[in-house]
């Protein structure tokens, strides 16, 4: 979702709902170009971003697409056409207002809603229901049940019309109660990348301690091991979308080992990558 906002709309959503707080003349003034034709500004941000998961949606249909909340840091939420207005200046955004905890917020919640009508219209209007959604970094249960309700009052109630909501297993505490997680969602993707940097303690982007930051630490193991057989235990899916299977085939191997049932992969990875995840499942039948 990220990556259409960036590219395709380009506007920080609250910007869209009110351009008065744009302090910046040359942005509005951007802004208005780019939302002329449409119907208002809002309209422009439904339409653009169901356009563009309802593209990806349909060439892969009725195959499942799992489709990620924005979860864009502060700081790269500021970068966007208006955004400014509508940022804090945080000091470690990686770990700040991101994912979950915007959904709900006064900050953010009307651009949350206007994510969910988007997604409406793709499930609803284009008949795209082989969209799953997903709600990423969720601190805690009652977070997760917030959003969940949030989503309900938009039209996304979950189970209806098959509707399945996934969430983002990346904190530690989505590990230590996954059991508690699995009562609220359908499934699990594991965000090898923010779990890694949590469960070490390394920001991510941070080039100084970069040489700490390693997947393959026995403590990320163990917990990506926890994830998978939580899920596992509760009848949840199972994904990861992190880098390591890309990265290292030997971490692929291991989460096959595991159990996990699905893997994100870069595509010059993808086919070594298969016939290794083969190969394990093959001796694994034996």
């Amino acid at each position: 979702m990220e990556f259409i906002i960036t590219e395709y709309i380009k506007v920080h959503p609250m910007a869209l709902l009110y351009p008065d707080k744009v302090k910046s003349s040359k942005e509005r003034q951007e802004i208005a170009q780019l939302v002329q034709g449409y119907n208002s500004p809002t309209d422009y941000f439904v339409q653009r971003l169901s356009e563009g998961v309802g593209m990806i949606a349909a060439a892969f249909y009725p195959k499942p697409v799992v489709v990620r909340m924005s979860d864009f840091k502060s700081n790269e939420y500021a970068s966007l056409l208006g955004g400014n207005a509508f940022e804090a200046k945080e000091e470690n955004p990686m770990i700040g207002f991101r994912g979950a905890s915007r959904y709900t917020h006064p900050a953010y919640q009307e651009g949350f809603e206007l994510e969910c009508a988007a997604m409406k219209r793709v499930r609803d209007e284009m008949g795209l229901n082989n969209v799953i959604l997903m709600i990423p970094f969720c601190r805690r249960i009652d977070e997760g049940k917030r959003v969940l309700a949030k989503m309900a009052e938009c039209g996304l109630r979950q189970g209806k019309n098959g509707l399945k909501i996934y969430v983002m297993c990346e904190i530690p505490n989505n590990v230590i109660q996954v059991d508690e997680f699995a009562k609220l969602f359908d499934g699990f993707s594991i965000g090898s990348n923010d779990l890694t940097q949590l469960t070490l303690g390394v920001d991510r982007d941070s080039q100084i301690v970069a040489f700490d930051f390693d997947e393959r630490d026995p403590g990320v193991k163990a917990f990506l091991k926890m994830a998978v057989e939580g899920a596992k235990r509760n009848g949840r899916h199972s994904g990861i979308c992190g880098q390591a299977p890309s990265d290292y085939p030997e971490m692929a191997e291991f989460l096959v080992e595991c159990g996990i049932e699905s893997m994100s992969l870069t595509p010059d990875t993808i086919i070594k990558t298969t016939l290794n995840v083969l190969a394990v499942e093959k001796r694994l039948a034996e």
